[in-house]
């Protein structure tokens, strides 16, 4: 049984990957679901294609250097990998977190309300990750550990751990968030379109707050099956990273409802003295 092709084109010694394709296709959707969005809430859509070069360079950036970061006893090994992209390597935790240093930054220079627009930008974020997660099928990767159930996926002997090279199929954990994103993805819409209905009933930020905390949740559970994990002192890193953005979630949370409620109070004090 062979498995399928990582390269879906190639001209001489120039191949073109799935995993590029699968990324650029993500991308261009994101951009397109958020431009949606925008005009959906009553923003300006052209600032998503104004913010689309930041979001790209710094997400890219920040999911490479995270990899490169937890992966360190690797690339400190082969350093000419550090930069190879087409290779695969991207850490989703980067993304979201290039993400978010390049929207800050996007805000502040346009004058633009953050939490609104990280609501917007969230399904989009999350969606960007359910189709990227195809292109770790085609490079053999983020599998889990081995199983019979009919899903299971065949994985080649010179992609299997060690441990468990005289296994043929093992869990498309890829596939599992794949699902779970796409789940996501219709809920934050959901959730949008509560705020369409319901306007000024409740702070902006926390749709980014719920992609965030709910991703956290069940990529730590799906992680558990994963053979490919980094480990620091013996812990699982995703597993920190996780409870690092669940923590942040719930604070910032709390943070934007009590000032949310504040500012409500302040509002009704004002109306009933005049």
């Amino acid at each position: 049984m062979s498995a399928v092709n990582p390269i879906a084109f190639s001209f001489g010694n120039f191949e073109i990957r799935w995993y590029g394709i699968l990324i650029a296709a993500a991308l261009l959707i994101g951009i397109f679901v958020s431009y949606f969005l925008a005009k959906y809430r009553g923003q300006k859509p052209e600032e998503v294609v104004n913010f689309a070069p930041f979001a790209v360079i710094f997400g890219v950036l920040g999911a490479r250097i995270l990899h490169v970061i937890v992966n360190w006893s690797y690339y400190s090994a082969n350093l000419s990998y550090i930069f190879a992209f087409r290779r695969g390597g991207l850490a989703i935790q980067g993304v979201m977190l290039g993400g978010v240093i390049a929207l800050l930054v996007f805000c502040k220079i346009r004058k633009l309300d953050f939490w609104l627009w990280a609501d917007i930008i969230s399904p989009a974020l999350i969606l960007g990750q359910a189709i990227g997660r195809w292109g770790n099928y085609f490079n053999q990767e983020a599998f889990g550990l081995p199983t019979s159930l009919p899903w299971k996926i065949f994985i080649e002997a010179p992609y299997r751990p060690a441990a468990y090279s005289n296994s043929e199929f093992f869990h498309p954990t890829f596939f599992y968030e794949f699902l779970a994103n796409l789940i996501l993805f219709g809920l934050l819409l959901l959730i949008h379109r509560f705020y369409k209905k319901r306007p000024d009933k409740f702070p902006n930020g926390l749709i980014f707050v719920t992609y965030l905390g709910v991703y956290a949740i069940y990529r730590t559970v799906i992680e558990y099956y994963r053979l490919d994990s980094s480990e620091f002192l013996g812990i699982k890193v995703v597993y920190i990273l996780d409870a690092i953005a669940l923590i942040a979630a719930l604070i910032i949370a709390n943070n934007l409802v009590k000032k949310f409620r504040l500012k409500k109070m302040r509002q009704e004090m004002e109306k009933s003295e005049e």
